[in-house]
């Protein structure tokens, strides 16, 4: 835990925005083993490459760092450590060399003197929630709540680094996905309100920092700006054992940004179709010469209408952090952000004459507003504020508190579509007026212990964690005046309903947890298990009744890996899950907890020496109580039998080093409703859940005479698939490219982004006759970010 602690001294944070630049294939040059060296004076950056090129060596560097940079000439038969401080003397520059691994930072003066020297592996470059360099991430802590090696975690896990987001241009968590593997995002198409996602088939859970966030009912869920975060995480399967109540699919984790120790300043313009317009700021680093408080200011402000007429996209997001660091032992983090949507309708919910379906009137308009521009409104306000506290009492025991209050209102009035009229050209309509106000306060408590017991080495787990949600959503549905989809004429008067709906909820969770991970020789044993206790209240307004319901669960986790010397790590695991739900049915009745358990089996494989990560698994997950559309009340769910997932998925990335990362994935998911109470949903397939997906992402960083300069792309392929339970809606495949190119200059970065470059209409689902959803459009920003 002290080398952890350290660590944040050992990775400048130029490193977090800095590109991965590794030799040739081949083994590294031993440190002192002297090799022929030939460097002609030029650059700092291209000097630095061809040295990782002669002494076969994998470098870390961030361009901002050597830019405006020259180094001297290099000659003769010398060690690489050697040939690194000719290079760097008098560039403020220094570096380390760990068995041809070498990270160059900015010089910094020790903190003091008396500090003991460190030895730092290449593996402890990275920390569990910090930045990654490039876009393969070795370390997570989604996965078991410790800082571990994603080798040893007996699940899946993605991670989608920050330098990822970047170069894709991200705007929504939905969009951050889409190269994954076993993930399903977007799949309503674009829409400024919420982030539509599916994991192996099921609604993930959406968590912050470990810790869960608002859910609310229909648009009320949490939607996190992209720019605040370092990492995008996400754990597949059944992991009720460490979080509690989740559904079998997994969850998704985000990692907000955290003060680091050195500075960092990055101010961005982007500009897009649409009318998009959007500015950032990011700003961090020590606040006293002792170094023992840092800060971070994230901000970004968004103007932008959207692909559908009449609707906007605005959004206004700032988080500030504060980080104590009174010694390597204690570290007291304060995280607050506050975000703040504003739209109006969202598209989709077409008709499938028109979309879909021939219709002798025409085809419908992607950009149709079948709303009222002047009646609709999305207004959707999140606030949180938290502290995540560690301690290191000693070289066993560490102990960690983790607690946030966050809270998400919105005000959603919005005028909906309800099918053609045997015209095929005037649109029923209805109004629709859903409010909510969605609270959560959590706190997990955790204890820490590394010891061994013989030849046993242990990392044992003790949590509590606690957390209570209160949820307020009323609702009122009234008809509204018709509108003629191929010429609109808006304006109608439109009357506000009264509530129809009005339930409020406080749902309390306590759950005591123990996990085990055990490594003897080559094997990693995880024991896990965990009981909950929760507690859901109801009081429905509108009837004047009042409900109690009491829900105990035990979830286990239990998995082997075996890590052989060349980097692949086979795995099994077998896992459970639980998941009591706010919703209620239409008649205001709770609904059971719904269960889940999952095998899953796999390899990882992580070659040695390199930035590469290559992971395969395939797996069978079974959830019971599953919800499902209410096929007679709009708006509501039912509670049926049983779904099983199975699939294989494959997933890797690769940073070859010399500024080439390419990523790749495959998806094959069979599903199937295997029990329901409804005939028409037995043996039927998952809505929204293709049988096939695939992806491959490339981006190239030249170097030499055009050194700054790069580009890439991507190609997402989504097979077809059904959008309703009892799957009489099928929605074509679809193939879609991406294209980015950048060009560093000192410090700054311009970069143009293209995604659905061919501008390809496509219809992602259909739930229905009455509603259909295009698919994104073709979009185009051109940012430019400054950093010093």
């Amino acid at each position: 835990m002290r080398r952890t602690a350290t660590l944040h001294r050992l990775t400048p944070l130029a490193l977090a925005l800095g590109l991965l630049l590794a030799s040739p294939i081949g083994s590294a040059a031993d440190a002192g083993a002297p090799v022929e060296i030939n460097i002609a004076a030029q650059p700092l950056g291209q000097a630095l490459n061809e040295l990782a090129r002669q002494a076969r060596l994998q470098l870390i560097v961030a361009p901002e760092l050597v830019a405006g940079k020259t180094a001297p000439a290099v000659q003769g038969k010398l060690s690489a450590d050697e040939a690194l401080k000719r290079l760097l003397a008098g560039s403020g520059l220094e570096a380390s060399n760990d068995q041809g691994t070498v990270v160059v930072r900015t010089a910094v003066a020790p903190r003091e003197a008396t500090l003991p020297v460190v030895t730092v592996s290449a593996s402890a470059l990275e920390d569990a929630q910090g930045p990654v360099y490039g876009y393969v991430a070795k370390r997570s802590r989604t996965g078991s709540k410790t800082d571990t090696p994603l080798l040893e975690i007996p699940q899946s896990v993605t991670v989608i680094t920050k330098e990822q987001l970047q170069d894709q241009a991200i705007q929504g968590v939905d969009q951050a996905l889409r190269y994954s593997s076993g993930v399903m995002g977007g799949a309503y198409g674009p829409d400024a309100r919420s982030d539509w996602l599916l994991v192996r088939g099921f609604t993930p859970a959406i968590f912050m920092d470990g810790l869960g966030m608002p859910s609310g009912t229909w648009t009320g869920a949490s939607r996190v700006e992209p720019y605040g975060l370092e990492r995008v995480e996400v754990l597949k399967g059944p992991s009720s054992v460490l979080y509690g109540q989740l559904p079998p699919g997994g969850m998704v984790n985000l990692v907000s940004k955290r003060p680091t120790e050195d500075p960092l300043h990055e101010i961005g313009l982007e500009l897009g179709n649409f009318d998009h317009k959007q500015a950032t700021l990011d700003l961090s680093g020590p606040l006293n010469e002792d170094r023992t408080w840092f800060y971070r200011l994230t901000a970004l402000a968004r103007d932008s209408e959207t692909n559908v007429d009449y609707s906007d996209d605005k959004r206004y997001f700032i988080a500030p952090a504060l980080t104590w660091k009174p010694d390597e032992r204690t570290s007291l983090t304060l995280l607050a952000r506050y975000q703040k949507a504003d739209t109006g309708n969202a598209g989709g919910f077409l008709p499938a004459q028109g979309t879909v379906l021939p219709n002798p009137n025409g085809t419908i308009s992607p950009s149709l507003n079948t709303g009222e521009p002047d009646f609709d409104k999305y207004e959707k306000e999140m606030t949180s504020v938290g502290y995540e506290f560690a301690h290191v009492f000693d070289e066993t025991w560490t102990v960690r508190q983790n607690l946030r209050y966050a809270e998400t209102k919105v005000i959603h009035d919005v005028v909906g579509s309800l099918g053609l009229q045997p015209d095929l050209r005037t649109l029923n309509r209805y109004t629709y007026t859903p409010h909510d106000k969605s609270k959560i306060f959590a706190v997990d408590n955790q204890a820490e212990a590394r010891f061994a017991t013989g030849a046993v080495a242990h990392t044992l787990l003790l949590g509590l964690d606690y957390r209570t949600t209160d949820d307020d959503y009323s609702s009122g549905f009234g008809t509204a005046p018709t509108l003629d989809v191929f010429n609109p004429v808006y304006g109608a008067p439109i009357t506000m309903p009264a509530d129809s709906y009005h339930i409020v909820q406080q749902q309390r969770q306590t759950g005591l947890y123990l996990q085990d991970q055990l490594k003897y020789a080559n094997w990693v044993l995880t024991l896990s298990g965990r009981q909950d206790w929760v507690s859901t209240d109801a009081d429905n307004k509108i009837a004047g009744t009042s409900t109690t319901q009491h829900d105990n669960a035990f979830s286990s986790r239990v998995g082997l890996n075996y890590l052989f010397d060349s980097g692949v790590a086979p795995y099994v695991a077998y896992s459970r899950s639980f998941q009591p739900t706010l919703e209620r049915a239409f008649d205001g009745a709770a609904f059971k907890p719904t269960t889940g358990e999952q095998v899953e089996a796999g390899v990882k494989y992580q070659p040695t020496g390199t930035n590469h990560m290559i992971t395969l698994a395939g797996y069978r997950t079974v959830q019971s109580n599953a919800l499902t559309v209410d096929p007679d009340h709009l708006f509501n769910s039912v509670q049926q039998g049983e779904t099983q997932v199975r699939g294989v998925e494959f997933e890797s990335k690769f940073n070859f080093g010399n500024g080439f990362n390419v990523m790749a994935s495959y998806t094959f998911s069979d599903s199937e409703v295997t029990k329901s109470n409804d005939p028409a949903t037995l043996g039927k397939q998952v809505a929204l859940l293709p049988r096939h997906q695939g992806s491959l992402w490339a981006d190239y960083t030249l170097s030499g005479t055009l050194a700054g300069l790069g580009f890439g792309g991507g190609v997402r392929y989504v097979g077809s698939s059904y959008g309703d339970a009892a799957n009489e809606w099928k929605s074509d495949a679809y193939t879609l490219l991406d294209l980015v190119a950048h060009y560093d200059v000192r410090d700054w970065r311009f970069q143009l982004n293209v995604n659905n470059v061919t501008d390809k209409e496509y219809v992602s689902a259909c739930n229905s006759i009455n509603w259909c959803y295009y698919g994104y459009p073709r979009t185009t920003t051109l940012s430019a970010r400054y950093r010093w």
